[in-house]
């Protein structure tokens, strides 16, 4: 027999619940007291928000609660007008899961519709049983890093879209370009475009000499051997005679989408500055923030960590800042059956994107999670994807560990439980 001692809710017996579907142009509330329900419907306006809570309090306070609380599901946006007035109304707000309400209004309904009237009810008897999430606050500085973590993530995939144009162009205009495509956007690339906008037709012409020598002047370090290959590559690709009215076509299209490129990598470059500037702000804080590590971490790399989890004090135990990343392990067992084990993915997306990015450069052979990493690929036979995701939990744990001890980075304590360091110490 197996007892474990259970923890004990705290039943909030002093407010009254207002559960609330959430849409873009309108609201849905309900809520009970003394034995009379109440249902509502409004428009999702500030001024009406606050009216009607006001009213909802009074009923509250007529039926000896103090105070309400606010339970809604999230909706990307669209619950924001009703929480922040509710908050500075000084009621409680929290979350009940989306996934949660779906499944709960079969067994409170007894049947698979959904209406604007259904819903509410489920998210009061969620709330009831105390099924639901905190509704964080964060700070202005986090506030700020999380909204800069979107636009960094949404310059980043325009550039890779941008990227991806340019190279289809290239190989169009420039037929016979033998060169990476990570050359182009080099400061030997930049001259090339800035030159002669990668135009075989145009170096043709210029004729060798003075193509290097205008290639040498943006871009003095340049390889000589470079210099010919780019040369014997127009040499090649004029060969496939394109109209010359086409040609100028693709060569302008391709300035323009350049250009394009350089706008968004200087926007990345201007944000990645003032989350920086951000993280140090928070530093000053809150003392138990790493320190940039090289060979673990950078700076920017923790700004954008730091914006999608929020204070990482908020966590009581990594588990659950585990399950915020959607990391937590779902398994699937039952009897005699056992399913595969599999990462949830119920948390924050681009969490989960940031730590892939940051365990990338980890996994080298001679860096701190070499041997980690290809012992899961070479030795338990892991698909590259799966030993990542493996790399990215084993990192947040130890990221949270780091945080809480407040200490410099200990690379020997890294992949040392507890007991066996001490015994080593």
């Amino acid at each position: 027999m197996k007892i474990t001692q259970t923890a004990q809710k705290i039943k909030v017996n002093f407010a009254m619940d207002v559960s609330v579907d959430v849409h873009k142009d309108t609201l849905n509330c309900f809520f009970e007291t003394e034995g009379k329900e109440y249902y509502d419907e409004f428009s999702n306006r500030n001024t009406m928000i606050e009216k009607k809570l006001k009213q909802y309090h009074e009923v509250a306070m007529e039926n000896g609660r103090k105070t309400l609380r606010i339970i809604c599901e999230p909706t990307g946006q669209y619950q924001n007008k009703l929480f922040r007035t509710a908050r500075k109304m000084g009621f409680l707000t929290c979350f009940v899961n989306t996934e949660s309400v779906a499944k709960f209004r079969v067994i409170e309904t007894n049947d698979t519709g959904k209406t604007d009237i259904k819903d509410p009810r489920v998210i009061r008897t969620l709330g009831r049983l105390e099924k639901t999430i905190k509704h964080r606050h964060l700070d202005n500085e986090y506030l700020v890093l999380r909204k800069l973590n979107r636009v960094y993530d949404d310059a980043e995939r325009t550039i890779i879209s941008l990227k991806g144009r340019i190279n289809k162009l290239l190989v169009e205009l420039y037929c016979d370009y033998s060169f990476k495509k990570d050359f182009l956007y080099s400061t030997s690339g930049m001259a090339l475009v800035e030159k002669v906008q990668c135009n075989p037709y145009r170096i043709d012409k210029t004729g060798y000499k003075r193509f290097r020598r205008a290639m040498k002047k943006v871009a003095p370090r340049i390889w000589e051997k470079s210099l010919q290959r780019l040369w014997n590559d127009a040499q090649s690709s004029v060969l496939n005679e394109l109209p010359e009215e086409y040609v100028e076509t693709l060569q302008e299209h391709l300035l323009q989408l350049y250009q394009d490129y350089l706008q968004q990598a200087a926007r990345r470059e201007e944000i990645t500055e003032r989350m920086i500037m951000l993280l140090k702000r928070l530093r000053a804080k809150d003392p138990n923030i790493p320190p940039s590590t090289r060979g673990v971490i950078n700076d920017k790399n923790l700004a954008r960590l730091l914006g999608e989890t929020g204070p990482v004090s908020d966590f009581p135990n990594w588990r659950l800042l585990m399950r915020y990343a959607g990391l937590n392990i779902r398994m699937r067992q039952s009897g005699r059956y056992s399913g595969l084990n599999k990462i949830s993915k119920k948390g924050r997306v681009l969490l989960r994107k940031i730590l892939m990015n940051i365990a990338l450069p980890l996994v080298k052979r001679s860096s701190i999670y070499g041997e980690y990493y290809h012992k899961k690929k070479d030795v338990d036979k892991m698909v590259g994807n799966k030993a990542m995701t493996c790399v990215a939990r084993h990192f947040l744990r130890k990221f949270y560990g780091w945080y809480k001890s407040g200490e410099a980075f200990n690379r020997d304590r890294f992949f040392t439980c507890e007991t066996e360091y001490r015994k080593a110490a």
